[in-house]
């Protein structure tokens, strides 16, 4: 009786763990016509498409394929999965640099640049609150008083970079970096579109240009105006050091595709610039504004966890930061077609 027993409240257990499982489980839709569906392009030009994806795959490779699929591939066509991927998540802070700390969350990052002279912060989130509650505890999780910021540079002006802004330039007195043509973007009705128009942005501060610094001491970035994504998006060159190793980092403020043919193009010659710019520079590390274009966040948790083998995974070398930037540049060229034009 005792056996029976045991074994009969081994399965009821079994049972109800499973009914718990069903139960989390997401609500199915109706029907398949429910279903959401791909991107759809009517005015594509097929032949364009393909012959430019096979391009693209090609430059990327096998080390770079994840980062063709995303670009070319999820990030135009599958919006449901690029917003499962690309959420709003707390993730650990990292020091990824003896100078570079990431910041930031998981859908949009936020990098720290701590030099003698001060600290230098790249975008701001999405809104005062993540400013508040996201990017001043992780500065402070990593040993960084958020007091020492001199400047927040704005990679561009949509409101998921630069939401967070005002708050440090209220708070600590920061000066924000940003391009004319991006202030213009944040200080319109819509604050540069998307679910941000009831956003309050920086005061209007330093105007970046093409070629400029923003220097503290012996510490300089090197801004770039590279049109497409926005107007003014604003890219960067700077230095970091692995453990005591100079490197050069590139930051391209805006990898997008462009959402209109004129954008598109915009994107791919101020890409095939930049790709010119980071040569000349020696830049040989990759850094980005969003951790799932170039899975930043799984590359945070080797450094963390001790687990790259000696090697940091944000230096690729100079000709695989060419060629990302290729890749990138390939599928805005993609787009282009998509949208009913071969590019030249």
């Amino acid at each position: 009786m005792e056996r029976t027993t045991c074994r009969s409240i081994a399965l009821l257990a079994a049972l109800c763990a499973g009914s718990a499982a069903i139960a989390q489980m997401p609500p199915r839709p109706a029907s398949p016509a429910a279903y959401p569906a791909q991107t759809a392009y009517p005015k594509e030009n097929r032949e364009a498409v393909g012959r430019e994806l096979a391009a693209a795959r090609k430059l990327a490779g096998a080390d770079l394929e994840a980062d063709f699929n995303w670009r070319c591939l999820i990030s135009p066509l599958d919006r449901v999965q690029v917003a499962g991927v690309q959420h709003n998540g707390l993730v650990p802070a990292t020091r990824v640099f003896d100078n570079l700390y990431s910041v930031g969350q998981n859908s949009v990052s936020a990098w720290a640049i701590d030099t003698p002279q001060g600290i230098i912060v790249i975008d701001a989130l999405n809104s005062p609150d993540e400013a508040r509650d996201i990017l001043v505890p992780n500065m402070q999780k990593l040993g960084l008083d958020p007091k020492r910021i001199k400047y927040v540079i704005l990679t561009h002006g949509h409101g998921d970079h630069w939401g967070g802004a005002k708050f440090l330039q209220d708070t600590y007195g920061a000066h924000v970096v940003a391009s004319a043509a991006d202030w213009g973007m944040m200080e319109s009705p819509s604050r540069g579109g998307g679910p941000f128009a009831s956003l309050v942005p920086p005061r209007h501060d330093i105007e970046a240009k093409d070629g400029d610094s923003v220097t503290l001491g012996d510490f300089s970035i090197r801004t770039y105006i590279t049109p497409g994504h926005t107007p003014g998006t604003l890219s960067l060159v700077f230095p970091v050091f692995d453990k005591g190793v100079r490197h050069n980092a590139g930051l391209m403020g805006g990898t997008g595709g462009g959402s209109t043919p004129d954008a598109a193009r915009r994107q791919i010659a101020s890409l095939t610039r930049w790709q010119s710019i980071t040569k000349a520079a020696g830049v040989d590390v990759l850094v980005t504004n969003h951790p799932v274009h170039m899975a930043a966040t799984e590359k945070e948790a080797l450094i963390r966890y001790g687990a790259s083998q000696g090697n940091n995974p944000f230096i690729y070398g100079m000709d695989k930061y060419q060629r990302y930037m290729g890749v990138m540049s390939a599928c805005s060229r993609v787009q282009l077609a998509r949208m009913g034009e071969a590019p030249e």
